[in-house]
């Protein structure tokens, strides 16, 4: 693989992204003894961090990566949607679709020590109403026909309810674009038959096991043929974490094992493995998991929601050389 070649295609891709937006917030501290009334550890607040996950995420390695991105999202009627809206760069386009009705996603998790001690979240995870929906559809539709792909990041946070998912997924195709989805289970349970046949779903291991309790990645496609069978996919990408990944084109299977490295955060490593493979596409599956494997491992060694840099990618590759 030339990644000077695969890095210059980046620049001419243009990815249209849907998906929840989540601000995240780390508060970081050490500990100075437990509370006199109960054992409750106190900390010394040291320093406060924000930064933007979730779908916004997978925006910033697309973005990194070098790729054009229209990056359809969702904000509440707070303070919180503005760190949402100052989101800019140069290749993107922010359309962040207002909901007077929730508050804007935010996870706040304090760390003591380097442990993480608690996390506390503002939520919102009902379906979108009809007319939120009705903006959703209308920015993807004005967007759609200068899209080389369209990806689902499905965080579960009520911006893409089961109508909106179908309707995202016949609209790709019937505009000719790949549309590729990841929708995460978490605590949920799995919703990825939502939405319907034609798209190339994206799961983890935990996520295909929340779909068929049976299934197995190794040895022959049959698990991946049940998959198939009962969710109507074109082609399955399987996230295997320390294991590597998988793509199953429909036919056959192919594997690339993880790239060793020292693991010091895998907070964000699936968005980032993400983000790499659609930009390659899938006409070469092993170039494809090859370079989406390497993102990730690069992500694995920067602690917190921070990208990797494209810098870091090509000595990667130098290496390899």
């Amino acid at each position: 693989m030339d990644i000077h070649d695969r890095l210059a295609a980046f620049a001419n891709t243009r990815v249209l992204l849907v998906g929840d937006s989540i601000v995240d917030v780390y508060t970081h501290g050490a500990a100075i003894g437990l509370a006199a009334e109960t054992p409750t550890i106190v900390m010394r607040r040291e320093r406060e961090e924000r930064t933007l996950g979730g779908a916004a995420f997978v925006c910033r390695n697309l973005l990194e990566l070098g790729a054009h991105v229209d990056f359809v999202t969702l904000v509440g009627r707070d303070a919180e949607a503005a760190l949402v809206q100052r989101f800019a760069a140069a290749k993107l386009n922010l359309i962040a679709i207002k909901d007077p009705s929730r508050p804007t996603t935010v996870k706040q998790r304090f760390w003591v020590d380097d442990h993480k001690l608690l996390q506390v979240d503002v939520r919102d995870d009902t379906p979108i109403g009809d007319g939120v929906a009705a903006e959703v559809m209308g920015a993807v539709t004005a967007r759609l026909p200068a899209a080389d792909a369209m990806l689902i990041a499905d965080y579960r946070h009520g911006m893409i309810p089961p109508a909106l998912a179908r309707w995202l997924v016949q609209a790709a195709k019937a505009a000719g674009k790949p549309v590729y989805v990841d929708s995460q289970v978490a605590q949920n349970t799995a919703n990825h038959g939502d939405y319907g046949p034609g798209a190339i779903m994206c799961v983890n291991l935990k996520e295909a096991l929340s779909l068929d309790p049976d299934f197995t990645p190794w040895g022959d496609p049959s698990a991946f043929n049940r998959l198939k069978a009962r969710l109507g996919f074109d082609k399955l990408i399987v996230k295997l974490g320390e294991y590597g990944a998988q793509i199953f084109d429909g036919e056959r299977v192919y594997a690339a094992p993880a790239r060793p490295v020292t693991v010091v955060d895998t907070t964000g490593a699936g968005d980032a493995f993400l983000a790499a493979l659609i930009l390659n596409g899938l006409a070469d599956p092993a170039q494809a998991l090859t370079l989406a494997n390497t993102w990730a491992a690069l992500s694995i060694q920067i602690s917190g929601t921070k990208t990797p840099k494209v810098k870091a990618l090509v000595e990667a590759f130098a290496g390899q050389a």
